[in-house]
């Protein structure tokens, strides 16, 4: 089950936790009896594989010798860097901010999402063979020009949305 969660997201562990699961309301399943629980679906199987013990392989693609920088560590680069890594290139990943994680560490409360828990999915994630370089940020100490200089093939940019907006009556 958790490989086949995982040709679609890479972070079943935080998603099990954090998604407000719309799509049970509009569930086809409701219409015989209940809908399908999904987002508990993805934590119990990954909940599994944490507390096993051991991580279950994922497979990549050969080298290709691509080099992508991912300028971002967040959920939508982590995501891509899993992706580019399981399709045999070499993604490196930019990040200002001393860990990874983006909004799913700085943004979303330790009693929801346990730290433990991100840092070990961010793990797995790494554990496929991605750079990482915290603690550099875009436009400070590095550029796109710097990053073809160095021979990447090509560059995804997900920084997020870090400014806060305000609350309204």
């Amino acid at each position: 089950a958790l490989e086949t969660i995982r040709e679609r997201i890479p972070m079943p562990l935080s998603i099990g936790r954090v998604c407000p699961h719309p799509c049970e309301t509009v569930c086809r399943r409701g219409n015989v009896d209940e809908p399908v629980g999904i987002n508990m679906i993805k934590r119990f199987a990954a909940d599994w594989e944490m507390n096993s013990g051991k991580r279950l392989p994922i497979a990549c693609a050969p080298e290709t010798g691509r080099k992508v920088a991912v300028i971002g560590g967040g959920p939508a680069g982590l995501s891509c860097a899993y992706f580019l890594r399981r399709l045999g290139h070499r993604p490196t990943i930019f990040d200002a901010m001393p860990k990874l994680g983006g909004q799913t560490r700085y943004g979303i409360p330790e009693y929801r999402l346990p730290k433990a828990d991100l840092d070990w999915e961010i793990q797995g994630i790494l554990d496929l063979g991605i750079d990482t370089r915290m603690n550099t940020k875009f436009g400070r100490d590095f550029t796109l020009e710097s990053l073809k200089a160095e021979g990447f093939d090509a560059t995804f940019i997900g920084i997020g949305a870090w400014r806060a907006s305000g609350m309204y009556a």
